[in-house]
């Protein structure tokens, strides 16, 4: 029996998506799912087999995408420096155009979802050790503190990717101004392009070794 050919499984990909932002992955109906897809609960059994396979479909879309655009950043062209401000750069880009689905991942993490934890111990490796690697390179060169390379990146991929959590949160709370502002106007700076390359030159800056007076 041929594969059925009007991209279910995209559907049903899609509209998980929409979902897990409301639901985290304990609360994922798979006949909510299908029902939100338009698509025959059938049609998932035929196309995942079971529910977990599904999940770590789902995220195995999102982080296919971050991981393809953080490799070619870290590995192309460039000095240790010049590679690492493009790393920030697309993690930054990456968290904003995924945002919700990056908050999602962070709560789960956090509340020890099994479904994200079990992800994230078996992928997350595979860009954390292109990262400390890439850290190690601007240690030698001298662009970066002496100190440890776990410590350095932590500091660089968290400025660079909780503002997109903030942004969210004041999404969800209905917070209507921030410092007196439009709290629409004060997000929208916060992710705008030019804040991501602001807070990528301010991650370099930190992480410059200090001058001795």
């Amino acid at each position: 029996m041929g594969r059925p050919s009007q991209n279910l499984d995209r559907k049903l990909i899609a509209a998980a998506l929409e979902l897990l932002p409301q639901h985290g992955f304990a609360g994922l109906k798979i006949r909510e799912v299908a029902r939100r897809a338009g698509v025959n609960p059938g049609m998932f059994h035929y196309h995942f087999k079971t529910r977990q396979a599904f999940l770590e479909r789902v995220l195995s879309e999102v982080y296919g995408d971050f991981l393809a655009s953080f490799k070619e950043a870290a590995e192309g062209p460039g000095s240790p420096s010049a590679r690492l401000r493009r790393v920030l750069v697309a993690y930054a880009h990456f968290a904003r155009r995924n945002r919700v689905f990056y908050s999602l991942m962070v709560r789960e993490l956090l509340s020890g979802s099994p479904e994200m934890s079990a992800f994230a111990h078996e992928n997350f490796p595979r860009h954390l050790e292109s990262m400390l690697r890439l850290m190690e390179e601007c240690r030698a060169a001298g662009v970066v503190r002496p100190e440890p390379a776990p410590l350095l990146c932590m500091f660089a991929m968290s400025t660079m990717g909780l503002p997109n959590v903030a942004v969210t949160a004041l999404e969800r709370n209905k917070v209507s101004r921030v410092g007196g502002r439009p709290s629409r106007e004060v997000m929208e700076r916060m992710l705008s392009d030019e804040a991501i390359e602001v807070r990528a030159d301010m991650v370099l800056a930190g992480l410059a070794p200090r001058k001795v007076r």
